[in-house]
């Protein structure tokens, strides 16, 4: 099973490549996440470290197109490049 670690850097990767190819913005499904590392979400699987990992990378202008308890899986709409401060506005090292 992934940690929220594996969730995070698998974030970054897919946050990063789209970023270098020059995109403006990228969706991100949470279950479509915890596919690409091998974990294949089931009925009972409530993928808490991925949705925890997409939460915390979130930052002004990203916005959370479908809510966690969506069937569909949590999205969330990054913009990119990626900035140095979180969803509340606040600096982030």
């Amino acid at each position: 099973m992934a940690s929220s670690d594996h969730y995070s850097q698998e974030l970054s990767a897919q946050l990063g490549r789209a970023a270098t190819r020059g995109m403006s913005h990228i969706l991100i499904n949470a279950r479509e996440l915890h596919s690409s590392l091998g974990d294949f979400p089931n009925a009972n699987d409530r993928m808490v470290s991925c949705r925890l990992a997409m939460r915390t990378e979130m930052k002004a202008g990203d916005v959370l197109l479908v809510a966690e308890d969506n069937a569909a899986g949590m999205t969330v709409r990054y913009v990119l490049p990626r900035t140095d401060t979180n969803q509340n506005g606040r600096g982030v090292s």
